[in-house]
């Protein structure tokens, strides 16, 4: 690859005493770590952003408030991204749930702020039947703890190059794509187009946090078998109002004809910052069996 991007996955685990949870969490996490992000981080009683001084420097700008690319006119996408599980209904019950955190360029060092923000969030409550506690945050890709629930490990936090990510291994002429997460795509969803979204927003974040140009790929493909189901998913902010965001998940198994190695390497990076549109809500999403 020609390219370099900084990336950081984490895991963090959340204790639910109880709770009654929405048929998405993808708004909740973003809204609502947001509200608690901007107490934490900001002194201000009545904060302008567009007029302070530290807003190149503040995790909430960063997140909610910068509205311009590097590299053209649309919003940029954000450097931390929250991945709930997604249930397509809604559910009530008590136990732990599993939170990835995607990290990426330089934003690691916010790790602290990721903490504290989760920490208050649970103590607010994704609603009023639902909070929970941070007991802790381990290295996705070493498994290793950063956070115990007590104290800090910066030390076993990993930070990869998404550039230097070898091709993904295939036995075999087929494989099973998994959409865990919803993407926001027409159905049925054939690999090449399933690449062109991974490098799409690949290309975002290398326009924002990285360098270098991501190259093209090449792929032909059949679809085998596929089951799909649609979702319309809520969404209300205090900016926009409310907007409903359209998606579908669901699993495809291939047939490759051909594919090169910047396909397969795609493919892997692909499982780790999903595909499509909606990256911080947590959409787009997969799995690779």
């Amino acid at each position: 690859m020609t390219f370099s991007l900084k990336f950081t996955k984490l895991k963090a685990t959340l204790d639910f005493p109880s709770y009654s949870l929405p048929y998405w969490l993808g708004n909740k996490f973003r809204g609502g770590f947001g509200s608690v992000l901007l107490k934490a981080v900001c002194g201000y009683l009545s904060p302008v952003c567009s007029k302070c001084g530290s807003r190149e420097d503040c995790l909430y700008h960063a997140l909610y408030v910068r509205d311009r690319q590097k590299r053209g006119r649309s919003q940029p996408v954000r450097p931390v991204v929250f991945i709930p599980p997604f249930f397509g209904k809604r559910v009530k019950g008590s136990g732990t749930m599993t939170l990835d955190v995607n990290v990426f360029g330089d934003y690691v060092r916010y790790i602290p702020h990721i903490i504290y923000g989760l920490r208050f969030l649970g103590k607010i409550g994704l609603n009023s039947e639902s909070r929970f506690e941070l007991t802790g945050i381990s290295d996705a890709i070493t498994g290793e703890a950063v956070y115990d629930g007590e104290t800090v490990n910066a030390d076993a936090v990993t930070v990869v190059d998404l550039g230097e990510i070898r091709e993904k291994k295939i036995s075999g002429e087929e494989i099973e794509v998994r959409f865990e997460t919803p993407v926001e795509a027409r159905i049925p969803v054939n690999l090449p187009f399933l690449l062109h979204m991974i490098r799409r927003r690949l290309i975002l974040y290398v326009n924002e946090y990285g360098s270098g140009v991501v190259p093209d790929c090449k792929c032909s493909s059949e679809i085998l078998h596929s089951e799909w189901k649609k979702h319309r998913l809520f969404h209300r902010s205090k900016r926009h109002g409310d907007r409903v965001f359209h998606g579908v998940t669901g699993y495809a198994r291939y047939r490759i004809d051909e594919i090169d190695v910047n396909s397969l390497s795609l493919l892997r990076i692909g499982e780790l910052i999903g595909a499509g549109a909606k990256a911080s809500f947590g959409m787009g999403f997969f799995k690779i069996l």
